[in-house]
C-alpha cells in the first residue's frame, strides 16, 4: 500500500513560447555571457573587442528593439507619443545640464547604478511574465520570493563599492565606501533567502506543480549577478559579462512579444516589422538584419558626424559621445520601465498573460 503518492509529472512548462526557445532565452544566453567573459579573462587584452561586438551586435540593437514596440504601428506612435517625440529632448537637456556643470564622472555614476537597477529589473520583469504563464503558482511567500530575487543583485553592487572603484570603462565614478562587513550581512541575508526560495521550488517539484520555466530563468538569475558582480573582482569584466546577458535576453524577448503581436494582429499595408516578425529561422534571421540596419545607420551616423565636426577637438567629442549615447540609455531606461509592465492589458493580451 503506497502511504505517499508521488506525482510522475514533477513539474508543468509554463514556456514564454515553447521549450526551444526558452531554452535559448535562458541558457543559450547565459551562455553566450559566461563564455565570453571566460575568454576575456584568459586574454585580457581582448576585452576592448568583445566590448565593441558587444556594443553593435547587442548594445546599440537592443536599445534599437525597443523602437519595435514604440514605433511599430500607427496605434502604437499614438499611444507613445509622449516617450517618443518629448521624452528624449527632455532625458537630453539633463543629461547636458549634468555635463557641462557636475562633469561626465557624475553621469558614468547615474549609469553604472541606474543599469544595475534595470538589469535587475528586467530580469525581475521576465520572471513575473514567466509567473503568469504558470498554470500552478508555486505557494510561496511573494514577499519573500521577490526579495530572494532581488537580494544577490543588492550583494553584488554593495560588493562594487567596497572594492573602491574610482574608474569604469576608462572613465572617472564616484562609489560610496562601503565597508566589507556590510557585504558579508548583505551576503549571508541572500544565502538565507534563496534557501527559501530553493525550498519553495522543491516542494513545488514534489507536489508535480515546479513551473520550469520560471524556475530555471531565476536560477539563471543568480547565477550572472554572482558571476558578474561577485566573482569576477575586475569590474569592467564584470560588467561586460552582465551587458552581454541583458542585451541578448532583451532582443530575444522583444522579437517574442513582436512574433506574437504580429499573429495576432497583421497589419493591412505593408509594415517591415510586421512581415520580419512572422515565425520561422528565415524572417527571424530579417528581423535582426532590419534592426542591426537601423543599428547602424543610427548610432553610426552619430558617431560620423562627431568625427568629422569635432576631429580637432577631441575632449569636447569625447564628452559628447558619453552625453549623447548615455541620454540614449537613459531614454531606454525610462520607457523601458513603463512600456513593458506585465499588469498592462495589451501586453497581457500579446503575451497571453494569466491576470
Amino acid at each position: 500500500m503506497n502511504i505517499v503518492s508521488i506525482p510522475k509529472q514533477k513539474f508543468e512548462g509554463g514556456w514564454l513560447r515553447d521549450p526551444s526557445f526558452d531554452i535559448i532565452l535562458v541558457f543559450g544566453v547565459l551562455a553566450l555571457a559566461l563564455i565570453s567573459g571566460f575568454i576575456v579573462h584568459l586574454k585580457p587584452d581582448l576585452f576592448w573587442t568583445f566590448m565593441f561586438l558587444d556594443l553593435w551586435l547587442l548594445g546599440y540593437h537592443h536599445v534599437i528593439s525597443t523602437f519595435t514596440k514604440l514605433l511599430g504601428t500607427a496605434e502604437d506612435r499614438k499611444r507613445n507619443h509622449f516617450l517618443i517625440y518629448y521624452l528624449p529632448p527632455i532625458v537630453l537637456a539633463a543629461v547636458l545640464t549634468i555635463g557641462f556643470t557636475a562633469g561626465v564622472w557624475l553621469i558614468v555614476t547615474i549609469y553604472f547604478f541606474w543599469q544595475w537597477y534595470h538589469y535587475t529589473r528586467q530580469s525581475y520583469g521576465i520572471s513575473i511574465y514567466y509567473r503568469r504563464k504558470s498554470n500552478h503558482p508555486v505557494s510561496e511567500n511573494p514577499i519573500l520570493s521577490q526579495a530572494a530575487l532581488w537580494s544577490l543583485p543588492i550583494s553584488g553592487i554593495l560588493y562594487r563599492c567596497s572594492q573602491g572603484w574610482d574608474q569604469f570603462l576608462g572613465l572617472e565614478i564616484w562609489m560610496p565606501s562601503i565597508p566589507i562587513e556590510i557585504v558579508y550581512l548583505s551576503l549571508s541575508i541572500s544565502v538565507l533567502l534563496i534557501f527559501y526560495w530553493t525550498v519553495t521550488r522543491a516542494i513545488a517539484w514534489f507536489n508535480g506543480t515546479l513551473p520550469l520555466g520560471q524556475t530555471i530563468f531565476i536560477f539563471s538569475h543568480f547565477i550572472i549577478f554572482y558571476v558578474g558582480y561577485l566573482y569576477i573582482q575586475d569590474i569592467n569584466v564584470g560588467w561586460l559579462v552582465i551587458n552581454i546577458w541583458h542585451n541578448a535576453q532583451y532582443i530575444l524577448f522583444v522579437w517574442l512579444f513582436n512574433t506574437n503581436k504580429y499573429r495576432k494582429e497583421p497589419t493591412q499595408n505593408f509594415n517591415i516589422i510586421s512581415w520580419a516578425s512572422q515565425t520561422g529561422y528565415g524572417r527571424a534571421f530579417a528581423y535582426f538584419s532590419v534592426c542591426l540596419c537601423a543599428t547602424i545607420l543610427t548610432y553610426g551616423a552619430v558617431q560620423k558626424t562627431y568625427d568629422i565636426v569635432f576631429m580637432d577637438k577631441p575632449e569636447i567629442m569625447a564628452m559628447l559621445y558619453v552625453i549623447t549615447f548615455q541620454a540614449v540609455n537613459f531614454h531606454h531606461y525610462v520607457v523601458d520601465a513603463y512600456i513593458w509592465k506585465s499588469r498592462i492589458k495589451k501586453n497581457q493580451d500579446v503575451m497571453d498573460l494569466k491576470v
